[in-house]
């Protein structure tokens, strides 16, 4: 890629602002993707409600925890103990007690005794009570602190148990969030959450390596095939910088982009890098060209207004799709990305004259089984350059000072990728040389070296031509 390409900055990825969406992460490890209006209230459920104002103008990544009349205090992490200072009341237990608290550890769990509730001292009725005082996080810090103080066996849990321990009773009662950037790999995030099989069990590091086995960069020109719903397709924007253009195959009459409303790109910025086919005007190009011609300017002029805008937007319909269909038919594209349910090896004829030479050709899907048909059809096609089966995981670990192990509970699966290159074969006219003539030395130890040039520069294509 030509370093001197000038990418175009199309959002603001640093600063909160109003006007677009924004990734709320909530301290039960939920997300929630929420739009950022002036003067509007966002919603947190259970952990109460906020003025999108509080946030505006600080940095992404920030935390904050909501007080009362729905403002926000800024705080340094989403898990931190805010010190007495900073309360409007004064807490049971001070940061320093919670510290002493934990110093109190056990080597092991062997001496608790499971006494289930009795071994807390806090009632319901008095969580409730506390609840009651009051809405900011300061009551539910005190409430987490009063149940850590009231509890029987807290002392002989180790470290690393009363970590946890602290951990859970914060997701449940800390009315506190984070406020991060939506970018790919969070907007993948928030759909495996909510909605698994519309991403098709794709998992953030496989996503990133579609993207690289694909060389996704600033001012490529890319065929794809998304049923993400246009989570690839946002991916694949963000890479782009906004320099570059791909050409979306579906199948369907309109193409569903419903991801990328989060994505907050200005609209003719999208019209301009994303141009959408449908699979008829792909295979068929010249029977679904539309015959349009453009009337002069009289004609235009005595037209009534309904029928002047109805002109415009066939017009517009007509122009787009003809020239989306000439992109189509033009080829020459600097990769295949395909994350699809399609059954491949009946249209892997019509794609690959499409895609330019030594360029990869990189095929998703939630099943292995279902990219080895894929994969021996490519196997046999003279076209595509050694094709492989690729499967990326990355395993979670949660750490602590001395302790470290995976997640238990981690998701076990994140797709397979099929990457292939595709070259151009030469079908005559190539001689093999090198190795060969020492073994016709062998063969023949009675001739020359002159002869054996002779003989070599004869088989060339070359020198038959000039001869």
């Amino acid at each position: 890629m030509s370093s001197d390409i000038e990418v175009k900055p199309v959002k603001n990825e640093k600063v909160i602002s109003f006007n677009q969406h924004v990734l709320i992460r909530l301290p039960s490890e939920g997300v929630k993707i929420a739009y950022l209006k002036e003067e509007g209230i966002i919603n947190l459920g259970k952990f109460g409600s906020f003025q999108a104002s509080g946030v505006v103008g600080y940095n992404f990544g920030q935390s904050f925890e909501i007080i009362e009349d729905e403002n926000v205090n800024p705080i340094s992490f989403i898990g931190e103990v805010a010190d007495a200072s900073e309360r409007e009341d004064t807490p049971e237990l001070s940061k320093d007690e919670l510290t002493m608290m934990f110093s109190n550890s056990a080597e092991n769990n062997q001496n608790i005794i499971n006494i289930g509730s009795k071994v807390q001292q806090l009632s319901n009725a008095d969580i409730d009570e506390l609840k009651k005082s009051g809405a900011s996080s300061n009551i539910g810090q005190q409430i987490i602190e009063k149940m850590i103080s009231g509890h029987g066996g807290f002392d002989k849990k180790t470290i690393f148990s009363q970590q946890k321990y602290l951990k859970r009773k914060q997701q449940k009662f800390l009315r506190r969030f984070t406020v991060e950037y939506i970018g790919s790999s969070e907007l993948l995030e928030y759909f495996i959450v909510k909605d698994l099989p519309r991403v098709h069990g794709i998992s953030e590091e496989t996503l990133g390596s579609i993207l690289s086995y694909g060389n996704i960069r600033p001012g490529g020109n890319y065929l794809v095939i998304d049923e993400t719903g246009g989570v690839v397709i946002y991916a694949m924007l963000e890479r782009m910088k906004g320099e570059g253009s791909m050409v979306v195959v579906h199948e369907n009459e309109h193409v569903n982009f419903s991801a990328l409303k989060y994505a907050d790109y200005p609209e003719d910025l999208q019209n301009e890098m994303v141009k959408t086919i449908n699979w008829l005007q792909f295979l068929e190009p010249e029977n679904e060209k539309i015959l349009w011609e453009d009337v002069d300017d009289e004609e235009f002029a005595n037209m009534k207004t309904s029928k002047k805008a109805q002109y415009e937007r066939r017009s517009k319909r007509a122009n787009y799709i003809n020239s989306v269909i000439e992109v189509a038919k033009k080829g020459n594209f600097d990769a295949l990305i395909c994350v699809s349910t399609l059954h491949l090896p009946t249209l892997l004829p019509e794609i690959l004259p499409k895609i330019g030479g030594s360029r990869p050709i990189v095929v998703y899907s939630q099943f292995k089984e279902l990219l080895l048909d894929t994969q021996h059809c490519m196997m046999s096609d003279k076209r595509v350059l050694a094709p492989s089966i690729i499967e990326t995981r990355v395993r979670k670990y949660q750490t602590i000072p001395g302790r470290l192990h995976p997640l238990m509970t981690s998701r076990g699966y994140g797709g397979y990728i099929l990457w292939g290159t595709r070259v151009i074969p030469q079908e005559s006219g190539i001689t093999a040389v090198g190795r060969g003539i020492t073994k016709k030395r062998k063969e023949n130890p009675e001739s020359t070296p002159t002869q054996e040039a002779d003989t070599t520069e004869t088989d060339t294509p070359e020198t038959t031509t000039a001869s």
